[in-house]
């Protein structure tokens, strides 16, 4: 499920119409409805803000939003396990790296 179709559901199951969301947002509707339908991709302070507007937990949302993105990125790469191997060794490393210092 896209980030796009996950907000979507999210907001049609707390019957919420498109236009009270954007508003709470403080964005236009029709920019709230081309991220429900993928031919937009939300910044972070958007999703930020479709969090509050929802009354969902941000870091799961944002978790879902970043993972769609990446999604996004290696879709159409032969190689994309290999480097999401290279990534999560990356991460790891960094996060030794900042608690030894």
């Amino acid at each position: 499920m896209t980030f796009g179709e996950h907000i979507r559901k999210l907001r049609e199951q707390k019957q919420l119409l498109l236009r009270e969301v954007a508003s709470q947002m403080h964005i236009d509707t029709a920019l709230l409805s081309k991220i429900e339908r993928g031919t937009r991709i939300a910044r972070k302070e958007q999703v930020e803000a479709l969090a509050i507007a929802l009354k969902e937990n941000k870091n799961e949302l944002l978790n879902v939003w970043m993972a769609d993105k990446i999604v996004n990125m290696l879709k159409d790469e032969s190689n994309s396990t290999e480097i999401l191997k290279k990534v999560e060794e990356e991460i790891k490393n960094l996060t030794n790296k900042k608690q030894q210092l």
